[in-house]
């Protein structure tokens, strides 16, 4: 099976190897990297099986580069991190994995791994869609704290996010915002697949982008559907981000 590592830390790319040279499972490192782009570029190269991904990268989240991906790699997460495993689950990853690793629950995860891969070769995703099902529910709707009171947001009511100063702006599709205190880092790790980072100041909904114009320094032009027409200019960072994300 090939799979690929991709840490920012060069000791977890290192665990990684080790834990993978005495697993008893066949398991092929056609990759390592250390950044998103690069994970990007990498995987679209050599089309691994599995990956192995931490979520806070150098450039851009996990779940970024796995919104931006075109190719169906089964994915564990393996991070210091231990509130994000709801949202794993939403890209389905088949396990999540907190540092530091232990052989013991490393050989589980590949067990898993090597299960799966079975049965869905057979059967593309459908198992695996079944089998994610029975381990999470999905939330539709987005908590936003707002005095004595919880406001629950409908994740396809929110157009994109703002990040100006020490807040982060919500906009809504009807005109409505909402001012919240997370971080758009923070926010990008919570939301679901159809956020996209693509400026360091903003994440975008991409079910609202009906219109994409290029722009010059590799930048593009999103239109939002909302009502005031939104117009977003992504940055040269997430370039790579944005034309994986549409298809462009």
């Amino acid at each position: 099976m090939k799979v690929v590592l991709i840490d920012d830390e060069r000791p977890a790319l290192l665990r990684l190897k080790d834990l993978i040279a005495a697993t008893p499972q066949p398991l092929e490192i056609v990759g390592t990297a250390n950044t998103g782009s690069a994970a990007l570029d990498l995987m679209h190269r050599v089309q691994p099986d599995a990956i192995f991904l931490d979520i806070q990268l150098t450039d851009m989240t996990g779940f970024d580069l796995l919104a931006a991906l075109t190719i169906n790699p089964f994915v564990i997460f393996t991070t210091a991190y231990q509130d994000f495993a709801l949202k794993a689950f939403d890209y389905y990853a088949i396990d999540y994995l907190l540092k530091p690793i232990q052989q013991v629950r490393f050989d589980v995860a590949i067990e898993k791994l090597t299960a799966l891969r079975t049965q869905t070769a057979s059967n593309s995703f459908a198992v695996l869609d079944q089998w994610m099902k029975q381990q999470t529910q999905r939330a539709h709707a987005f908590p936003i704290k707002e005095k004595d009171r919880i406001l629950l947001v409908d994740f396809e009511e929110m157009a994109y996010l703002k990040a100006a100063d020490k807040y982060v702006t919500l906009q809504l599709k009807n005109g409505k915002q909402h001012l919240l205190s997370k971080t758009l880092q923070q926010l990008a790790l919570e939301l679901p697949p159809s956020f996209i980072r693509v400026h360091r100041s903003y994440i975008v909904n991409k079910t609202f982008v009906y219109e994409i114009q290029r722009f010059f320094k590799a930048r593009f032009i999103l239109k939002l559907n909302d009502q005031q027409r939104s117009s977003i200019t992504t940055s040269e960072k997430y370039a790579e981000v944005v034309k994986l994300a549409f298809s462009i």
